[in-house]
């Protein structure tokens, strides 16, 4: 029992890590500017938030079959990191440079993990030590969203396009 409880956590450290690794990776390597990009993971919470419910009832009467919170994840995930990500990708080529170019995709990669966090915990089996670290990246949601927004505008400021 202990090590299926140390397994389920150990899982959540991974996926977590992973998520934030592969973020990272991502923005690192694409070399986009990123404001254009954090505004819209920002906007995403937003109209998540204002409109889960109106579209959990539209998934309702589309019949997917599917639990009301894994439908809530991918809507989630559809409106953080899908829309986000195409307008990310289709932003110009340059942004930050040197150091400041790693910290600003550490920014984003750690703003949109702990964003869509809570929706990968619908996905995977969490124990009390797993559900304590997602209430501390529940708590740190708001900080890391002012320090993306203040990123994405110091990005769009010096923006030299």
């Amino acid at each position: 029992m202990r090590a299926q409880k140390a397994r389920l956590c150990y899982n959540i450290f991974m996926v977590i890590g992973a998520i934030l690794a592969l973020f990272f990776a991502l923005f690192f390597a694409v070399r986009r500017h990123m404001g254009p990009g954090i505004l819209a993971v920002v906007a995403g919470v937003a109209v998540y938030e204002a409109f889960s419910a109106q579209l959990l009832d539209l998934s309702h009467n589309l019949n997917l079959g599917l639990p009301d919170a894994k439908v809530s994840a991918i809507i989630a995930f559809i409106l953080v990191v899908g829309f986000p990500m195409i307008l990310y990708l289709k932003s110009s080529k340059g942004g930050m440079f040197g150091l400041i170019r790693i910290v600003e995709a550490l920014i984003i990669a750690a703003l949109v993990t702990s964003l869509i966090a809570p929706a990968v915990g619908e996905w995977f089996a969490f124990d009390d030590l797993s559900k304590q670290i997602m209430g501390w990246i529940n708590s740190v949601r708001g900080p890391m969203m002012m320090i993306g927004i203040g990123s994405a505008y110091l990005d769009i400021l010096l923006y030299r396009g």
